[in-house]
């Protein structure tokens, strides 16, 4: 009997992800086949894999010389088929994360890209905070995540994209009536914030304290649009992107408080596993390279 590529996809994987039934979900197989591949191989070996005596994935000594083989197979497997069939080389489900305020600018042209570029490709977008993204992406539950502040992890690779440029907004009549005002101003009104996963008011919030501003956060939310209804009430004051806002700067709903010093650009990256088997996310990173644009425009917010 010889060696097969589905059964060293499935010893890799219980590997990798530490456990028969991650792997499972990973390969979208069945438990039960899983162990079958698993067991297939052993036997072909004629050497068990794995210490059945541990609650845990623990391999045996043979188990362990295997594993970095293994990920060299299946690589090679991977660049083989993407150079015969290209594009088509990709296919099936795409999981990757992006934060609110790419979900409301580029996201819908960052999908019609992947898909002009790899057509059997089916992308999942998930929306949230950077912050439990990257712990997805960490996890393997996602392939990729656009998204700001990457952790230090020595198995990821952050591709930089453009910044967004912030400022501080709020309705007519509320803050401060200067067309200029000194950043510490901004600490004798209540500010407006998102919850304590978003990356973009983390980085934010770091900066005021370095420039030594204490501010008064009066009201959380994790939704970019909720902050800037909010701030249209005259309930606070929002740092929030200049130019997706501009519907509302024009229509009179929310107006721009400058400060010297400004909000410096927070800069997004596109950030992927450099151990993947495939290149699709590397190559995924690239066109969100292409496609990132947080001046897309958008219909104004129906502020009540």
């Amino acid at each position: 009997m010889t060696v097969t590529l589905k059964q060293v996809e499935a010893f890799h994987w219980i590997v990798r992800l530490g456990s028969l039934v991650d792997a499972a979900e990973r390969l979208n197989l069945a438990q039960s086949t899983v162990s079958k591949r698993i067991q297939e191989l052993e036997a072909i070996l004629g050497t068990p894999l794995f210490d059945r005596g541990s609650r845990a994935v623990t391999l045996t000594r043979t188990g362990e010389a295997l594993v970095p083989l293994a990920a060299d197979l299946l690589k090679s497997e991977a660049r083989f088929r993407e150079a015969a069939a290209g594009p088509l080389a990709f296919s099936g489900p795409f999981r990757f994360g992006v934060t609110e305020l790419i979900a409301v600018t580029w996201l819908p042209k960052l999908i019609v890209a992947m898909k002009a570029a790899y057509p059997q490709v089916v992308p999942e977008p998930e929306v949230d905070s950077s912050v439990t993204l990257f712990e997805r992406l960490a996890e393997r539950r996602l392939d990729l995540v656009i998204g700001l502040d990457p952790p230090a992890n020595p198995e990821f690779k952050a591709v930089p994209l453009d910044g967004v440029h912030l400022q501080w907004m709020c309705a007519p009549g509320f803050g401060p009536a200067e067309a200029v005002v000194p950043l510490a101003r901004m600490a004798e009104y209540p500010i407006l914030t998102q919850s304590s996963g978003s990356g973009l008011q983390r980085l934010v919030l770091d900066w005021l304290v370095a420039n030594g501003l204490t501010i008064n956060r009066t009201v959380r939310c994790n939704s970019l649009h909720v902050l800037a209804e909010l701030a249209a009430a005259g309930l606070g004051i929002a740092f929030l992107s200049e130019v997706y806002s501009r519907p509302e700067v024009a229509s009179g709903r929310l107006r721009v408080i400058r400060t010297d010093p400004a909000i410096p650009p927070i800069q997004y990256f596109a950030v992927h596993r450099t151990g993947d088997l495939d290149s699709l996310s590397a190559l995924a990173a690239q066109i969100a390279k292409e496609c990132c644009d947080f001046s897309v425009g958008r219909p104004p917010l129906r502020l009540r």
